[in-house]
């Protein structure tokens, strides 16, 4: 009796870790900003999710709705282990106008992840995977955008080796050799932030969110 329920609990683990493993791939979250109903915004995927408005606003402009941040506001994405990252090619793409500066959006644990956001009107990205931290930016040899009250479209390409940054579909930064993105309750925010997120610390820079809107957040698994 106790050799089978040592194999039931060995073959749970083993099924378990692959599931874990075998994360399926494609659009992870879509938050779609257009259906937004009873104070829920839908995610359109193959997987179903429903993020709280909680005090925030929908405005539209240009026929298209936006999510609108004011000062101190946030939005916590509900966490799910979709949404956590297993070392595969990980994307996120958010289309954001910033009013001032402050985090965009951050995902991460105790250890690692990434935040996204502006300072001095300049959009940059922060990345701690492993032991490794490390922060990318517009090159001052190709000279600095600042984004400040105009539309952007972020996109971060994070995986083994590699991290891309690029804005408006143009690659911006890029850094080599360092460790893929993985673990376990890697949390997502957009805006304001209670406590300074991981790969912060250490830095300078305040946990407060920008004020501004975003119209798209995507994250895909590739």
């Amino acid at each position: 009796m106790i050799k089978l329920i040592i194999l039931l609990l060995l073959a749970t683990t083993i099924t378990h870790a692959q599931v874990e493993h075998n994360l399926p791939k494609g659009l992870m979250l879509n938050l779609d900003f257009e259906e937004v109903s009873d104070g829920l915004i839908p995610s359109k995927t193959l997987y179903p999710m429903f993020v709280p408005l909680n005090e925030l606003g929908i405005e539209s402009f240009n026929n298209r709705n936006m999510l609108a941040f004011q000062f101190g506001q946030g939005l916590d994405i509900p966490h799910s282990s979709l949404l956590d990252p297993n070392g595969d090619e990980w994307i996120i793409s958010v289309r954001a106008f910033p009013l001032t500066d402050g985090i965009i959006v951050s995902q991460s644990n105790e250890k690692n992840g990434y935040v996204i956001y502006m300072e001095d009107g300049f959009i940059a990205a922060r990345i701690r995977t492993g032991h490794s931290a490390f922060t990318l930016q517009e090159s001052p040899d190709r000279g600095f955008t600042k984004y400040k009250s105009r539309w952007v479209t972020i996109e971060l390409r994070i995986k083994k080796d590699t991290a891309i940054l690029s804005m408006n579909r143009k690659r911006v930064s890029m850094v080599r050799l360092q460790p893929a993105l993985a673990g376990d309750n890697l949390h997502i925010r957009l805006g304001n932030h209670n406590t300074l997120p991981s790969p912060l610390k250490n830095t300078d820079l305040p946990p407060s969110g920008f004020t501004g809107a975003i119209n798209s957040f995507k994250i895909i698994r590739q």
